[in-house]
């Protein structure tokens, strides 16, 4: 939380404690299954970073069960979340999104695809992303193209989250062309790594 805070110069507890109440919701339908969504350690981070920002536009890749959507949703204003995933079922037959629940659906949309695919048709949707949040497949080039492609459209002052930070060196490799700092939130689960454009 003190990167955090460092970076944004407020305090962000209030918002850590908000995140905590509704990732225990979370872990009361999500138990132990789907251990790929994004782990109880990051979901502060990432409901403190968008209540703080409070943006307009928020795009992610890869939804799995929710998790992440329904934190992004949970602290969204007045935005909207625009978010790709590969596929509209899971290995358990529900719907992907299943966690998000219903009041937050009227700010939530949904496109299936690869992001390779999908992602330039959302962008060209938005007048400018504020956040953008990578989740998806974690190689190289795919990381490397959507970091690529949101950057053009993403507002100065604009924020790229990075899950699973440590699968690839395109992130540091993005942040080192682009001359931007690539800061380290976590260092659980892969690690979790922020952009400030």
């Amino acid at each position: 939380m003190e990167t955090l805070k460092n970076i944004f110069k407020e305090d962000l507890s209030k918002n850590f404690r908000e995140a905590e109440e509704i990732s225990y919701r979370i872990d009361k339908v999500l138990r132990h299954s789907f251990p790929y969504a994004l782990s109880r350690s990051k979901r502060p981070i990432l409901y403190a970073i968008v209540k703080t920002v409070n943006p307009k536009t928020v795009i992610e890749t890869g939804i799995g069960p929710g998790v992440s959507s329904t934190m992004i949703l949970s602290a969204l204003e007045t935005g909207t979340l625009y978010s790709i995933d590969v596929r509209d079922k899971l290995e358990n037959g529900k719907s992907v999104g299943f966690l998000v629940p219903e009041e937050l659906r009227h700010k939530w949309k949904v496109y299936i695809g690869e992001s390779r695919a999908v992602l330039p048709k959302v962008l060209n949707e938005v007048e400018k992303v504020d956040v953008f949040l990578h989740d998806s497949e974690h190689t190289f080039e795919n990381v490397m193209f959507e970091l690529t492609v949101v950057w053009e459209k993403l507002r100065r002052g604009g924020i790229i989250l990075i899950d699973n930070l440590d699968f690839t060196d395109a992130p540091v490799l993005f942040s080192k062309k682009m001359g931007v700092n690539l800061y380290r939130l976590s260092e659980e689960a892969g690690g979790f790594g922020l952009i400030i454009k």
